[in-house]
């Protein structure tokens, strides 16, 4: 089964929703008649995009403003969603923080640790025990290719993502007796705004790009039928080279002399 409003509804909540993978997901679970929570920093935005959903598709949206890296923002998630049935959690927000370990302060790594690890954990923990309660529901834990390999120069990166994907492993099992679905969706080089910015500057990067669109759509069709799923075939490829084939030691090289030259001089 694909995502469905019938299975996964009625509302959906959207983590990093302003732009990206976030806002095509957005997009598309409102097209099939879900009601939206919309979540990120960025008020002016997330306002934009509910009104335009909203006149588009006839559903209902809720706007929560929160910096997904503050340890209080689970707070402010539960207390605007508690009169509300949500049945789909896509924890999409991340951020990729580029660099040499070192260079960076203690207080970035700790607050990029939050954003990527600590909240969708906290999140899923408490949306699931509602849609266990409820007999149904669906997650989706948007990892990163990245996951699958120790990957220097983004290595806090890395390792959060695949902090996601085993999470997501185990709880596609443990949940699955409870009807309630568990994707791990785990893109490659994908055009969001992430790749021109914090110091990793991929733009003209000669990989094989993928569009928020692909992605989004791969992830719709393949919660409850997947557990895991790499969009496009180059990627998944790729992947698996580096996992099966290549020496981990061999495979961290490769990704480090494919990052690095991306790097602002600065964090190098």
């Amino acid at each position: 089964m694909a995502t469905s409003l019938q299975k996964h509804g009625p509302w959906a909540l959207v983590t990093g929703a302003s732009s990206g993978i976030g806002e095509e997901y957005a997009r598309r679970l409102a097209a099939q008649g879900f009601n939206l929570v919309l979540v990120a920093r960025r008020q002016g935005r997330l306002e934009l995009l509910a009104q335009k959903l909203e006149n588009q598709s006839q559903i209902q949206t809720r706007v929560i403003v929160a910096d997904l890296s503050k340890s209080d923002c689970l707070d402010l998630i539960i207390e605007g969603t508690e009169d509300l049935e949500v049945g789909l959690l896509i924890n999409n927000a991340g951020a990729a923080l580029p660099g040499v370990f070192l260079k960076q302060s203690l207080e970035g790594r700790s607050a990029f640790v939050t954003l990527n690890v600590m909240t969708p954990m906290q999140l899923t923990h408490h949306f699931a025990t509602k849609m266990v309660e409820r007999k149904r529901g669906g997650i989706v834990l948007v990892s990163s290719v990245a996951g699958f390999n120790a990957a220097p120069y983004i290595a806090s990166y890395a390792a959060a993502k695949s902090y996601l994907l085993n999470l997501g492993l185990a709880l596609s099992e443990e949940l699955a007796q409870h009807h309630v679905d568990v994707l791990v969706l785990a893109p490659g080089a994908t055009r969001t705004e992430m790749i021109g910015t914090g110091g990793l500057n991929m733009k003209d990067a000669n990989v094989p790009w993928m569009s928020v669109q692909r992605v989004v759509n791969v992830g719709m069709k393949s919660l409850g039928k997947k557990t895991v799923v790499i969009p496009g075939p180059m990627n998944h490829v790729f992947t698996s080279f580096l996992r099966r084939v290549l020496p981990k030691k061999l495979a961290m090289r490769i990704m480090a002399r494919t990052m690095e030259p991306y790097l602002d001089e600065e964090l190098r």
